[in-house]
């Protein structure tokens, strides 16, 4: 179904357990399912990213790991919800993970979801990790994404390595991608 519609139109990769959808009323075992099904699924024909993160970071280390397990390609982290840790405490959290599971890491800034906003610093912190390898950021504050685009130049994280900045609302893609942004994560793809 879903799988096949988004190979079909030219989806460059599945994320299973984004949080489009159900995933946040899914039970641990039905998680982990949806994400070895859509990876199955997929016969290798497009990457798939699986949607791991939490507000636990032990939850969060866990479902990345069975990511990485499963063959995944990558797996894409929420910053942790209702919490509200400091911006010190983001990074201790998404570091923990990328330090212990071998598999590139996106990070997910979606502060109407999560109460907490993560800075353009600490988003360049995190991106001199060697296994975080983007965000998709979904602040809607473009100021905000112009700010971390110059932050990341800077600091040669953009050359150093294939930092990837997305769009996670679908109607900021263009603006994001005309700031040096690389593409987007869509909610409305599932759709259209």
């Amino acid at each position: 179904g879903m799988v096949e519609f988004q190979i079909k139109n030219g989806t460059d990769a599945l994320l299973p357990c984004g949080t489009t959808g159900e995933s946040a009323t899914l039970s641990h075992e039905e998680h982990r399912r949806v994400v070895e099904l859509t990876f199955a699924l997929s016969r290798g024909r497009v990457p798939v990213i699986a949607g791991t993160g939490s507000n636990s970071t032990e939850e969060a280390l866990d479902l990345t790991q069975h990511a990485a397990d499963v063959g995944c390609a990558a797996a894409l982290l929420i910053c942790p919800y209702y919490n509200k840790p400091t911006q010190t405490g983001i990074i201790r959290h998404f570091t923990r993970i990328a330090d212990r599971v071998n598999i590139p890491q996106i990070l997910y800034n979606i502060p109407g979801r999560t109460g907490v906003n993560m800075l353009p610093e600490t988003i360049a912190t995190l991106a001199e990790h060697p296994r975080i390898v983007g965000v998709k950021e979904a602040s809607g504050n473009i100021a905000q994404v112009s700010q971390l685009m110059s932050l990341l130049r800077k600091k040669k994280t953009l050359r150093k390595k294939d930092f990837a900045v997305v769009s996670g609302e679908d109607a900021l893609t263009f603006s994001i991608m005309a700031l040096g942004g690389t593409g987007v994560i869509s909610a409305v793809a599932n759709v259209i």
